[in-house]
């Protein structure tokens, strides 16, 4: 199975190298990328420290999160929340910018780093 890490190496290739895929392409595949980053590092703490919770849907997860880690919970919901929405192709919506991406592989590292420790 692919890790966390390995998904945020590959968006983090796509932040750099855009041209890898087709240029409409390559913003909402990174933002995918990162959010499954995200989404294993949740399964992963899970798997951990409450397997019976691996089983409830995602944002009973995050409700719990925030409550159990209370340093990084908020901001994995926030960030899941926001990978999301950004994710979910609509045609009159623009796709997330290069910056945001940045940004927001940033805030997944640190949050994959928080959820594994």
């Amino acid at each position: 199975m692919t890790s966390a890490a390995e998904r945020l190496a590959v968006a983090d290739r796509l932040l750099r190298e855009p041209e890898l895929v087709e240029r409409a392409v390559w913003p909402r595949a990174c933002t995918w990328l990162i959010r499954l980053a995200v989404e294993h590092a949740i399964d992963g703490y899970w798997t951990h420290h409450c397997p019976e919770l691996v089983s409830t849907n995602r944002r009973a997860q995050l409700i719990v999160l925030r409550h159990r880690e209370p340093d990084v919970g908020p901001i994995t919901a926030e960030l899941w929340s926001r990978l999301s929405g950004a994710a979910h192709h609509h045609a009159y919506e623009l796709a997330p910018t290069a910056d945001e991406l940045r940004a927001w592989h940033g805030e997944a590292t640190r949050v994959v780093e928080g959820l594994v420790r």
